[in-house]
């Protein structure tokens, strides 16, 4: 029945035509049905398909007998929080993250505040596209808005006095508007906020941590720059020059930190297999080992649980603490990346110097994945890119998880080598479709 699945990052769609209200309601309903008498957490991004969705998901829940602590607009970390702090069965999250406006998505999570396991959307997926059930004792939905005031204080709990510090902040129009300008003013910065309209149909758009090259050169003249995503997971920082500092340099810099302190659990450091090969030699250099996972930061997650570490990320913006949070946390990332330019004395560009290889990420949208991953000579092409690259850099090709995209990823010592390499392998994929 339904044509929507669970991917790397929930379900995802646009809203209304691929995510409908009969979908939330289903999965809601498969929620109540998978623990009777289920709890959960629910909170949601600015987008307007927003609250019809969270309201049907919700619906779909009390007639399964379930209840729910509605969070209304908070970021994605925030309702995993509260999905721990407050004993839910599962946390959910309504939001479509770094997507343009008329997408929309479902992310579920554990009682633990983990994304929810595999074998729980199976489960999710199996009961959607089954009738859904109506119980004659039905749950409640409790609007709970103070949990914003309890999750900016766990943020505000682990940062430092930034007093003096001149920071911009880029909310993305989305989940963070109401959350990171007051952890940041709390810790005593000098904050400028930009976006912070809750107007979904502005949510990421020219804004956000997905455009943070746009920020270039309103970050001048600032110690730091925060640019999040629609749902917050996501964080992109900019120096005092307007240089970007991504999830990459996140990991170095968070990771020094931790390593200096004694507190890198495991002496490892998770990545993914689209992390430069520069940030993998740097956490070398540090005595510690750099470990790679495919792409999604569940499985990022995975990885740091099975080997007992607390530090992984991608380089779109997702790092994950396990020290700190059960998820990664856009604003908690900043909070923390702050409080290190703090103590520290030294800059955001002095922290972040460290020798990344060229690299050149493309997307090309195609009507099937699976068609062009399986054709022979893109196939033959990405060998004998590799055979060529081998000792000198690295080639990924990847289908999105959440978009209809083909996604080319090159890297290596020289740039013109990368460009040659992304046009052979795009006209190719140009040509399947």
């Amino acid at each position: 029945m339904a044509n929507i699945k669970f991917g790397t990052d929930g379900m995802r769609g646009i809203a209304y035509e691929q995510l409908t209200l009969d979908i939330a309601y289903r999965v809601g309903n498969a929620l109540g049905r998978i623990i009777d008498g289920c709890r959960i957490a629910i909170g949601r991004d600015t987008r307007v398909s927003g609250e019809e969705l969270s309201k049907a998901l919700t619906d779909g829940l009390v007639a399964a007998g379930g209840s729910a602590l509605d969070c209304k607009l908070m970021p994605t970390a925030g309702v995993s929080y509260i999905t721990k702090k407050y004993g839910c069965d599962f946390g959910v999250v309504i939001s479509a993250s770094h997507n343009p406006p008329e997408y929309n998505g479902i992310k579920v999570f554990d009682s633990q505040g983990f994304k929810a396991s595999e074998s729980v959307e199976k489960k999710i997926q199996e009961l959607i596209d089954e009738s859904p059930i109506q119980k004659t004792a039905v749950g409640e939905v409790k609007e709970f808005e103070e949990s914003q005031d309890e999750y900016a204080q766990f943020l505000i709990d682990k940062g430092a006095d930034l007093s003096g510090m001149k920071i911009l902040l880029d909310c993305s129009n989305g989940a963070s508007v109401k959350i990171a300008p007051k952890v940041f003013k709390a810790l005593g910065a000098d904050v400028t906020a930009l976006y912070t309209s809750e107007d979904g149909n502005l949510i990421n758009a020219d804004c956000g941590a997905v455009n943070a090259h746009l920020l270039a050169d309103k970050a001048k003249g600032y110690d730091v720059t925060f640019a999040f995503d629609g749902d917050s997971d996501r964080l992109i920082a900019l120096d005092g020059d307007g240089e970007i500092v991504d999830g990459d340099k996140n990991l170095l810099i968070i990771g020094k930190y931790l390593k200096e302190r004694g507190e890198l659990s495991a002496n490892i450091v998770v990545g993914t297999s689209m992390t430069n090969l520069g940030i993998e030699k740097a956490i070398a250099d540090l005595g510690a080992d750099f470990v790679r996972v495919d792409v999604g930061d569940k499985y990022v997650m995975r990885k740091l649980v099975e080997e007992g570490g607390v530090l992984g990320g991608e380089g779109s913006g997702h790092t994950i603490m396990l020290n700190e949070s059960a998820t990664g946390d856009g604003v908690q990332t900043a909070v923390i990346l702050a409080k290190i330019i703090k103590e520290s004395g030294k800059t955001l560009s002095q922290l972040a110097k460290v020798e990344i290889y060229p690299q050149i990420i493309h997307s090309v949208t195609v009507k099937s994945k699976e068609k062009v991953l399986a054709d022979k000579e893109v196939n033959k092409a990405l060998q004998e890119w590799k055979t060529r690259l081998d000792g000198i850099g690295r080639i990924i090709l990847r289908p999105s998880g959440t978009e209809q995209k083909i996604r080319v990823m090159v890297e290596s010592t020289s740039n013109e080598t990368n460009e040659e390499c992304v046009n052979n392998l795009t006209n190719l994929i140009a040509k399947v479709e």
